[in-house]
């Protein structure tokens, strides 16, 4: 069965002492199939909560008062409590749907130690992800596609960034992983962008991508710590945590989430 990837990131994409020191590309993964049904099922979600199918969920809106109260209390006349309740529902929807997830994670501040010259976050994230993605469809021999929420901006040497990635992806589906080797064949050539606002699944992969950088602003310094038994787990990040992509024994370190640079490889499990 052929699948489809939703992207979404969270931190900023470029190095600097005012920025996160993670950044994240997650991908909400989904059967072909069943897009459009969970279209429909988030929709009423939405409808039963807000009376309104027209209801954007970013993590920065549900969890920031200012935005929390602009974006969902006002306009829909409903309590904090009452949208509480819309968020547990929205992640037992979650749990219980067959959506898996994919993250990559970049560590700046190992990346500035570790190389001279360290990549770009951005583009760093895609192809950790990226890799990620293929394997998981190799292993299912499957067909996969990859569409991303619109990348506004550019980078600081001016280059717009949904260029830039359109240029990459094209790059690793004609020549492969510059690192490993890996062909991207299982990978549709052509990468789509869709506004999240109109896209549902993009959504989903916007409260992955903040749950995964909130994982490991808070935790991070134990994912690859040398000495660390257990990893303590940021409580929304623990909730999506069985959607994960996962290894056969219920690995999640390098199969779910991807983190480089790496120091020590821990299998974490998906408890």
């Amino acid at each position: 069965m052929p699948y489809h990837a939703f992207l979404d990131e969270s931190g900023q994409r470029e190095y600097g002492t005012a920025t996160d020191r993670y950044y994240v590309v997650a991908g909400a993964i989904v059967p072909i199939g069943l897009i459009d049904a969970y279209g429909l099922e988030l929709a009423g979600l939405k409808r039963a909560f807000f009376g309104t199918t027209e209801v954007e969920i970013k993590s920065n809106w549900l969890r920031q008062p200012a935005e929390k109260a602009s974006h969902y209390l006002e306009p829909y006349g409903i309590t904090a409590s009452r949208l509480a309740v819309f968020v547990d529902a929205l992640y037992d929807w979650i749990r219980s749907s067959e959506l898996l997830f994919i993250a990559g994670v970049i560590d700046k501040q190992q990346m500035r130690r570790q190389y001279v010259h360290p990549h770009n976050p951005s583009s760093l994230g895609y192809l950790v992800f990226l890799q990620r993605y293929q394997k998981f469809l190799a292993s299912r021999h499957s067909m996969g596609a990859v569409t991303c929420d619109e990348f506004s901006g550019a980078s600081a040497a001016g280059n717009p960034w949904r260029g830039l990635l359109v240029r990459q992806h094209r790059v690793l589906r004609r020549s492969g992983c510059p690192y490993t080797r890996l062909r991207f064949l299982n990978i549709e050539r052509r990468i789509g962008f869709q506004n999240s606002s109109s896209a549902p699944l993009i959504q989903v992969a916007d409260l992955a991508a903040y749950n995964v950088f909130r994982q490991f602003r808070d935790h991070g310094s134990v994912w690859d710590a040398p000495d660390a038994k257990q990893l303590p787990l940021y409580r929304y990040f623990c909730l999506m945590l069985p959607r994960f992509h996962q290894s056969p024994t219920g690995v999640f370190a390098g199969f779910g989430v991807a983190k480089m640079p790496t120091r020590t490889i821990h299998r974490w499990l998906a408890k």
